[in-house]
């Protein structure tokens, strides 16, 4: 897979991205999930496609903002809030996955992000030798933390009544329009 000067990617390194975007996409649904049982809409399946309106930024704030003013015991606040302390950091690594340019790391076998900011100034982040640095292995065992995160907060999920059972099809009927005869053909004649 060099073609185009990538000769320091390795299948590993290819396989951990895979790994950690799909680990992030199965978390992403289990906060549609939380946000669906805290709103109480699992009926309401019009109120689904709002869902991917949000970043999981805002997924995140949405649900601790709701956990800050329920009724749970602070503890139980306090565990979600730590569980989306964690999300965070496992999408951190997902976006850089999915936005940045991986260049050859220092130490062998790793490849570390590269990304500009004009936050104030131009900066080229991932050019320093202080950043962080990715191999294979370390990007796979990055996926492992975030399969975990998503079975703590599934666990979590289920243990306080936030798993709610959502339709496969949504249960509409198709509208009945006013006047108009159903299962018989109109004839002319």
């Amino acid at each position: 897979m060099c073609e185009f000067g990538l000769e320091y990617m390795t299948r590993d390194h290819y396989t951990g991205f895979g790994m950690v975007i799909t680990m992030t996409c199965h978390v992403d649904a289990l906060l549609d999930r939380i946000i669906v049982a805290m709103t109480k809409t699992a009926v309401e399946p019009a109120f689904y496609p709002i869902l991917t309106c949000l970043t999981t930024r805002d997924k995140r704030d949405y649900i601790v903002a709701m956990a800050g003013i329920s009724t749970w015991p602070p503890a139980v606040v306090e565990t979600l809030t730590h569980l989306m302390k964690r999300t965070k950091s496992a999408f951190e690594v997902r976006n850089s996955i999915a936005h940045c340019v991986w260049r050859k790391g220092r130490r062998s076998g790793t490849i570390k992000p590269m990304s500009m900011s004009a936050r104030g100034a131009l900066k080229l982040l991932g050019s320093e030798h202080n950043e962080r640095e990715w191999s294979a292995p370390e990007l796979m065992a990055e996926a492992e933390k975030i399969h975990q995160l998503g079975t703590d907060l599934a666990a979590f999920m289920k243990q306080y009544g936030l798993l709610p059972s959502l339709p496969e099809k949504p249960t509409t009927q198709p509208p009945v329009i006013p006047g108009h005869k159903t299962g018989k053909a109109h004839r002319d004649r």
